[in-house]
């Protein structure tokens, strides 16, 4: 199965306490890097650390933290050094 869509690699911000008035089930998501419906997650040894761009807080994530989502329309970011082409 095809879907449309881009698709991009995503983590949660773990800063629950600001994010939840905006949305209390699913959390802020923290664009990292684009991707495709199939291809693998860049391989991760250790931790990474992003910085939230609504709240600016910054936090450590493992590869377990990286999950793959598709969004509607291409939205405008600088991707995270690990994903970068």
């Amino acid at each position: 199965m095809v879907a449309d869509g881009d698709y991009c690699w995503v983590v949660i911000c773990k800063n629950r306490r600001y994010h939840n008035r905006e949305n209390l089930f699913v959390g802020h998501h923290i664009l990292l890097g684009e991707t495709d419906a199939i291809s693998r997650q860049p391989e991760l040894h250790g931790q990474i650390s992003v910085r939230c761009d609504s709240c600016g807080k910054e936090y450590s994530y493992t590869a377990g933290d990286i999950l793959r989502m598709q969004l509607d329309s291409p939205i405008e970011f600088t991707p995270h050094p690990l994903f970068r082409s």
